[in-house]
């Protein structure tokens, strides 16, 4: 319709059946898809999701596993490392007043240093969990051997998951800047 006013196609013409117009078409799937890529970025961190329609008006299994690891990436960033986005999203938007002295007289609510476990535990875990499977696909000497190792790493693997998830929201990076009710009164 914006094209038929815009004068690119007669009234009742589309893209897909009109000789010469199917380079317009792939051109600005392309771009639609680029700039949903960009936007998705700033926003989520990853591409966006389901690009591969967008592009070629179908789903592919390579466009699903790409998803698969956006989604992935999404929910890893979400939970381990965007507390700063938002803090910075709060500055630039006027959600937080800084107040005078913060930092100096007063503790900046940024500087908030995590205990050492946060950082240990996903080391342990990614060891453990690490060795439990070198264990499984490298033969010891006897089987008994084997299975200890194997007993040891995988006990050692759902000990820190378990702390992990039982201590969860000490692992998840939350905005720092967050305004109380009485402040903004």
């Amino acid at each position: 319709m914006q094209l038929e006013r815009l004068g690119i196609l007669a009234v009742g013409e589309q893209l897909g059946t009109t000789p010469g117009h199917q380079s317009f078409e792939w051109l600005y799937n392309n771009i639609w898809a680029d700039n949903a890529d960009a936007c998705s970025i700033q926003y989520a961190g990853t591409g966006a999701l389901k690009t591969d329609y967008t592009r070629f008006g179908r789903r592919s299994k390579k466009g699903m596993l790409k998803d698969g690891w956006h989604s992935t990436v999404r929910y890893f960033k979400n939970n381990f490392s965007d507390g700063f986005r938002q803090d910075a999203i709060d500055l630039f938007l006027g959600n937080y007043q800084v107040e005078e002295g913060e930092g100096a007289a007063k503790p900046c609510p940024i500087d908030n240093q995590k205990e050492w476990r946060v950082f240990l535990m996903p080391i342990i875990l990614l060891v453990a969990f690490s060795m439990c499977i070198i264990c499984l696909f490298i033969p010891s000497d006897t089987f008994q051997e084997q299975l200890i190792y194997i007993l040891f790493w995988g006990a050692a693997c759902l000990l820190t998951l378990g702390y992990v998830v039982y201590h969860g929201e000490e692992f998840v990076d939350k905005p720092k800047l967050v305004q109380t009710k009485s402040k903004l009164d």
